[in-house]
C-alpha cells in the first residue's frame, strides 16, 4: 500500500469516527443496554425537528456529515445524496468564492449571519438559503442552520 494510499485510508477512517458522533439511536426505547441517554435522544429529536434546515459539515472535506430532514425536504435529495458529495457542488458557481471566503471566516473563529448563497436542487432551479453558523475550529467542524428564502 502507497503512503497516498494508506493517509487516504486515515482520512476515510477519521471522517467516520466524526460521523459516527453525530449518529444516534433516534428511537424513543433504546435497547436494553443501550448508551443513549435521554439527552443524546433529545438533542436528536430537536435536530430533527423540520422548522428549519441543520447542517453539521466537515470543513477541511466540505462535506456536511449531517443534515436534518428539511434539507432533503427542500432540495429534493435523498440524505444519502447530500452527504456524498461536496456542498460546494450544489452552490451556484457565481457564489463560489463569497462562500470559500465566509467559510474562511468561520475559521479564523467568527459567527456568520444572514449570509445567503444559492443551492441547486434536484428540479435543477437555485434556491436562496440564508445562513447563520458557527464553527469549531479545533475539531473542523460547522454548525449551521438556514432558511429558505426564494421568491
Amino acid at each position: 500500500m502507497t503512503d497516498e494510499n494508506r493517509a487516504l485510508r486515515e482520512r476515510i477512517a477519521e471522517l467516520e469516527r466524526k460521523l459516527s458522533r453525530f449518529r444516534v439511536d433516534e428511537s424513543s426505547n433504546p435497547p436494553p443496554g443501550s448508551n443513549v441517554s435521554a439527552a443524546e435522544r433529545a438533542v436528536a429529536g430537536f435536530f430533527e425537528q423540520p422548522l428549519v434546515m441543520l447542517f453539521i459539515a466537515d470543513l477541511v472535506e466540505g462535506r456536511y456529515l449531517r443534515v436534518n430532514s428539511k434539507v432533503c425536504e427542500v432540495l429534493g435529495y435523498s440524505e444519502k445524496e447530500i452527504l456524498e458529495t461536496s456542498f460546494l457542488d450544489r452552490v451556484h458557481p457565481d457564489d463560489h468564492h463569497r462562500t470559500m471566503k465566509e467559510m474562511e471566516r468561520l475559521v479564523a473563529g467568527e459567527q456568520t449571519s444572514n449570509f445567503r448563497n444559492r443551492h441547486l436542487d434536484s428540479d435543477g432551479n437555485y434556491r436562496i438559503f440564508e445562513w447563520t453558523a458557527v464553527a469549531d475550529a479545533n475539531r473542523e467542524l460547522c454548525y449551521a442552520m438556514a432558511v429558505e428564502i426564494t421568491d
